[in-house]
């Protein structure tokens, strides 16, 4: 195994988790700072997210044709501009477009990431390759939360952005001297290669949808503005499908061929499912705990780093499992170790004061999603053919980000309509349902690279 193309790799997944989950936690600081409502504020958060969403495919199909190496680096470009105009915004609106740029980034960094890790570890270790990325990932989640607040308290909300461009800066430094040059040799494409009228019909669909998600936390998901926005997201998206069958681009954005092949298929599945499911403890826990159980935020936030921090020391060790026995064992054990603690969770912290019992559940809920991911990656990534690895990527991160955003308009419209206990109780039964999906799926792809 390459250890310099994975260890960049991770640096990226790291840098892209640590401004998710330093953002997240400053946002009521924005808020006072710039004198605004947690509604609008809220948009700091969703212009990233939809940035990255809308931008994923475009960015695994340019990292298909124009190299992993030059896209990636773009990635860390556009990623520590937009990092240092967020620091330097001085309103809402400036700060929003920051984010967007921000986000554009981000997406760059997370088609190619999983992509330059599978092409530098054989077959044999890709799990473990793409475990250590994950890794990197749930260490920046973790940090985020206490490390955000800090500096947001005690400096104010424009050093947390310093610091994300900063960690930005060096990985764009290291990544342009150790990351080496791609392994093919390309040719010149033009641009209609890049399939540009089909990028804009998914990012205009995937785009709406996630906002029409949203919004059932406002007008419930039967409002009217829920339901135009949501029409014309199925109907962007009925198009885009209409232009990838009948294109006549010999490589469209997103090749059908590979939703054929059953191991991808079920990994974009339970991809979505996975986060669906996580997402919606995400949203409920932190209300739960400040509202009910009369929590700081800070004290919410350390309860809360049990779960990505077990990730992070699960996710790498999940991967030599499944390198050695196969993704069926780590796959299904994963979903039920979720489902179980979910169950915990909402009979731990309905039960205040919350204390070890609670703390023990969200890292048995770590566990299982530490032990799902490596593997779910490593079968995306292991059906694509090796000219359409970024593109792979890149569906696996859309299929993340559409799972998150589902799963907090669920957890939103459940809470309110059966309660906190109740709502988690049903994420244990999909995680019960992803057990059956990862004991049935098939493991194997022909062109597998």
């Amino acid at each position: 195994m390459q250890k310099t193309p994975v260890a960049i790799a991770s640096a990226g997944a790291f840098v892209a988790a640590l401004s998710t989950s330093l953002v997240a936690v400053s946002a009521p600081v924005i808020a006072r700072d710039l004198a605004v409502t947690p509604a609008d504020v809220s948009w700091v958060l969703t212009a990233y997210l939809l940035a990255v969403s809308s931008l994923l495919a475009l960015a695994g199909k340019a990292a298909d044709i124009l190299g992993r190496k030059r896209v990636y680096l773009t990635g860390f470009v556009f990623f520590v501009a937009g990092s240092a105009m967020c620091a330097a915004a001085l309103d809402l609106r400036a700060l929003v477009g920051a984010r967007v740029m921000q986000g554009a980034g981000g997406a760059l960094l997370m088609a190619v990431g999983p992509a330059i890790v599978t092409r530098a570890v054989p077959p044999n270790r890709r799990a473990r390759g793409l475990g250590i990325q994950l890794a990197a990932t749930y260490v920046g989640l973790t940090l985020g939360p206490s490390l955000g607040g800090l500096l947001a308290a005690k400096i104010g909300w424009h050093a947390v952005f310093v610091t994300i461009a900063s960690a930005g800066a060096i990985g764009l430094a290291v990544s342009l001297a150790l990351l080496p040059p791609d392994d093919e040799t390309r040719s010149s494409p033009g641009i209609a290669s890049l399939d540009l009228p089909g990028a804009v019909l998914f990012a205009a669909g995937l785009s709406t949808l996630l906002v029409a998600l949203k919004r059932t936390q406002e007008d419930g998901w039967t409002g009217r503005p829920v339901l135009l926005i949501g029409a014309f997201a199925l109907a962007a998206l009925a198009v885009f499908a209409r232009h990838v069958t009948r294109s006549t681009n010999t490589s469209p954005l997103l090749p059908l061929a590979l939703f054929r092949k059953p191991p991808f298929a079920f990994g974009v599945l339970g991809a979505t499912l996975l986060y669906t499911v996580t997402f919606m403890l995400a949203y409920l826990l932190p209300f739960q705990l400040q509202r009910e159980a009369g929590l700081s935020p800070a004290q919410a936030g350390a309860f809360m780093t049990a779960q990505p921090a077990m990730m992070a020391i699960v996710a790498p060790l999940s991967g030599v499992i499944a390198d050695r026995w196969g993704p069926r064992i780590p796959s299904a054990a994963g979903m039920l170790a979720i489902a179980g603690g979910m169950a915990a969770v909402a009979r731990t912290a309905s039960a205040p004061p919350p204390g070890l019992g609670l703390v023990v559940s969200l890292a048995l809920v770590g566990l299982g999603a530490g032990l799902y991911v490596a593997p779910n990656s490593a079968l995306i990534m292991g059906a694509a053919p090796r000219e359409r690895q970024s593109t792979a990527a890149a569906m696996a991160a859309t299929a993340r980000n559409l799972g998150m955003t589902f799963g907090i308009a669920v957890a939103a419209s459940l809470e309110h309509s059966i309660g906190f206990r109740s709502a988690l109780f049903v994420a244990a039964g999909l995680g019960l349902a992803g057990a059956l999906l990862g004991i049935v799926r098939p493991v194997a792809a022909s062109g597998a690279a």
